[in-house]
């Protein structure tokens, strides 16, 4: 399989084998595929016997701490001397990285890689190709054309990239080189049914009454088209969840027959909201999370806004009612 809109691809599979030393990088709040693309490609590497140093800024979501290599992860002040490459994974601009960007000048040479098509190109060499399903599909490519050998740990942490960024293999991403590359992964000895028990089957009891607080504030729009979920400080605190917690919520607004744009504002630290989008077929999100200083995908985008929660659920929903107007 050939990738495509590989863009430097050609470039960095020599950089793979040929350096020594990685400074690995994800952004802030990372989701499954940061998480399990960016562990593959580390043990791919180490396997090599390079020098690989995983940084976070946050504690890794409990979902995922199940994978293989998960322990690889140092907080990004433990990034210590110099390194040959920086690499970039699933961030569509460098300031995704968040604190971490005090680091990332340790190293001579920048690599993004990355599927979002609102990615601003900011390395010295970018693998972008906004056609493939997740970064996950990236790395198999990038391993595949390396030669590098896969084992099941490695197959695992890809096999969790892709599922998660697919919805589990739901979304309209997923095309037949994604189910081409799950075969594969199952080949290496993936248990899918053990990784779905982790990854969607397994909630803390504060996830669960999070979830209860947050449909009980669905509202829906006079046109059925928008539906929006509202997530308060006080709210994560009386329930016990944390902002990781949160994942996944904005998919119930989605799922309302005839609503097209789901919604999900949530009060973070710092007079902030968190903006998740989610649509189904017509309106790309990406451009209106855009507006508001984010991106992402046509159909699941991110964006942080400053103001109030109604201050800010009006704003969005107003640049959401023109989006839908100019789709119809």
């Amino acid at each position: 399989m050939s990738p495509l809109g590989a863009g430097d691809f050609p470039f960095i599979i020599p950089l793979l084998r040929e350096k020594e030393s990685f400074l690995m990088l994800t952004h802030v709040n990372p989701d499954g595929d940061a998480i399990g693309s960016s562990l593959a490609l580390a043990l791919a590497l180490r396997r090599l016997r390079k020098k690989v140093t995983l940084v976070r800024v946050d504690e890794l979501p409990e979902t995922y701490r199940f994978l293989p290599g998960a322990d690889l992860y140092v907080p990004y002040q433990q990034a210590d001397g110099e390194y040959d490459v920086a690499l970039f994974l699933d961030c569509g601009d460098l300031e995704r990285v968040g604190a971490a960007r005090s680091v990332v000048d340790r190293a001579k040479v920048k690599v993004n890689i990355d599927h979002h098509v609102t990615n601003t190109y900011y390395g010295d060499y970018n693998y972008i190709d906004p056609l493939v399903s997740s970064v996950g599909e990236q790395i198999y490519q990038m391993l595949h054309a390396a030669e590098i050998a896969l084992d099941k740990d490695i197959a695992t942490n890809l096999y969790v990239a892709v599922a998660t960024d697919t919805g589990n293999f739901r979304y309209e991403n997923t095309h037949v080189d994604t189910h081409m590359i799950a075969a594969a992964l199952l080949m290496e000895g993936v248990e899918p049914g053990e990784i779905s028990n982790q990854v969607y089957e397994t909630r803390s009891l504060a996830a669960v009454r999070l979830l209860g607080a947050a449909l009980a504030t669905l509202q829906v729009s006079r046109d059925g088209q928008v539906g929006w979920l509202t997530l308060t400080r006080r709210t994560l605190d009386e329930t016990g969840a944390t902002d990781d917690d949160t994942e996944g919520l904005v998919n119930y607004a989605r799922s309302i027959r005839g609503v097209e744009v789901g919604v999900l504002f949530r009060q973070v630290e710092g007079g902030e909201v968190r903006i998740n989008f989610r649509s189904k077929s017509r309106v790309d999100v990406s451009a209106i999370a855009s507006q508001f200083g984010g991106g992402g995908h046509p159909r699941a985008s991110g964006a942080t806004a400053s103001g109030t929660l109604e201050e800010v659920t009006d704003r969005v929903l107003t640049a959401v009612a023109e989006a839908l107007q100019q789709a119809q």
